[in-house]
């Protein structure tokens, strides 16, 4: 049975990054509906504040991607991909999961933090794919 060595540590560095966005969420969340009167009045909705919309797609934005990227990598790792690599694509995931998700949520708006994101999940989509495949 294989063991994967790299792919649990950018896991597990990815979920630190999860719950900080999902508690982004909650706490919002809370903050909207207590200086309404009611803690409760956003459970399902954004109430169509601006701020919450925001909150809420770089957390679904995170959640659209992760799980793949995470496959990608750890069959890399499976198929013998080379250490360096693995771990390159593996902190630069992560760190783009972190960077797409700093540009979502920038006052003003940052796109280049959204771009530098996108561009290291692009890489943990394809890099794998290729490597597989060759």
């Amino acid at each position: 049975m294989e063991i994967l060595q790299i792919t649990p540590y950018i896991a597990a560095a990815l979920a630190v990054i999860m719950f900080g966005l999902t508690l982004n969420v909650s706490m919002y969340r809370v903050k909207l509906g207590t200086a309404q009167g009611d803690m409760a009045k956003y459970p399902f909705q954004d109430g169509n504040d601006e701020g919450l919309k925001h909150r809420i797609r770089a957390f679904g934005n995170f959640i659209e991607y992760t799980p793949f990227g995470l496959i990608m990598l750890g069959l890399l790792e499976l198929n013998q991909g080379p250490t360096y690599l693995v771990w390159g694509l593996g902190i630069a995931f992560a760190l783009g999961r972190l960077s797409h998700a700093y540009g979502m949520l920038s006052n003003p708006y940052n796109p280049t933090m959204r771009i530098i994101g996108m561009t290291a999940t692009y890489a943990i989509l394809l890099v794998p794919a290729i490597w597989i495949f060759l």
